[in-house]
């Protein structure tokens, strides 16, 4: 029976990487999109210490037999290393040359904000006339404040974004700003789709720059316990970050995902016959 159950839950757990890496592949060309890599822990252990003296000398490992439960899906860690650059030459295409996330607030509730890294928007006119940068489920494009941003501009005019976040519109700086925020634990937040993951300010605040810094300048208001942080990113315009799965890295561990699936079920069904077996011997 122990056998069974060892292999049943080694095989729930590889569904999961085996879901985790289709997910990965499925999301090749997906820009921003940040791979995640399952890991696997160990369930209860016994351990029995009742062996006979002759056999736990000259022993390189602890004495006892050891007896697993099987594994479980421990956690899928996001990876958030740097993916490749898409030269696109739009405007509005923004891309971040090191860590940190766009900031955007949801369309259908102004009250929540979200966090990514595909700087795919595009300018849209609002009811007063002003444009804002939006991505494609319409989330704005928020400045250091925690506000969106507005230009007040013609969709004819040029457009200049400077690694520092800085907006120009026709060679002439405007007030409005683009920052690259600081999310001290990304894996913490809830993914929401969309490459997106949900950002809950603490009760009593109001704003996101009285919690988080930024991360291509400094910002003032950012707590003195983290005032340490250093200018570390950039805003390159005119350019997608695209997603950092690698291709013959997941299939490889495609294939060994599918091979440890296997093993597994054939130990079910090597442990299935030899209960028929016993069962057999016992009715005779």
């Amino acid at each position: 029976m122990q056998s069974l159950h060892i292999s049943a839950s080694a095989l729930r757990s590889i569904q999961y990487a085996l879901d985790t890496t289709g997910n990965n592949l499925a999301n090749l060309d997906t820009v921003g999109y940040k791979r995640r890599d399952a890991s696997f822990s160990e369930l209860l252990f016994d351990s029995m210490n009742e062996q006979p003296y002759n056999d736990r000398q000259n022993r390189t490992t602890p004495p006892g037999l050891r007896i697993g439960s099987g594994v479980r899906l421990g956690e899928t860690r996001l990876d958030l290393s740097q993916g490749s650059m898409k030269t696109t030459d739009v405007p509005t295409d923004l891309m971040i040359e090191g860590s940190g996330f766009f900031l955007v607030r949801r369309m259908d509730n102004p009250q929540e904000y979200v966090f990514t890294r595909s700087g795919a928007f595009q300018l849209m006119q609002n009811t007063s006339g002003t444009f804002s940068l939006v991505n494609a489920s319409g989330d704005k494009l928020v400045r250091e404040d925690g506000f969106e941003v507005e230009l007040d501009i013609d969709p004819s005019d040029k457009i200049t974004i400077s690694g520092d976040g800085r907006i120009m519109v026709n060679g002439v700086e405007t007030d409005q700003r683009i920052p690259v925020w600081h999310i001290p634990n990304p894996e913490q937040y809830q993914q929401i789709g969309e490459n997106e993951y949900l950002l809950t300010l603490p009760d009593g605040v109001n704003t996101p720059n009285q919690v988080l810094g930024f991360l291509n300048y400094e910002n003032p208001l950012y707590p003195p316990v983290q005032d340490n942080l250093k200018v570390s990113s950039r805003i390159r315009q005119g350019a997608l970050e695209m997603s950092n799965v690698n291709l013959q890295q997941e299939m490889a561990r495609l294939v060994t995902v599918q091979r440890a699936y296997q093993l597994n079920a054939r130990a079910i069904g090597i442990s299935d016959q030899m209960m028929g077996i016993a069962n057999s011997l016992r009715s005779r």
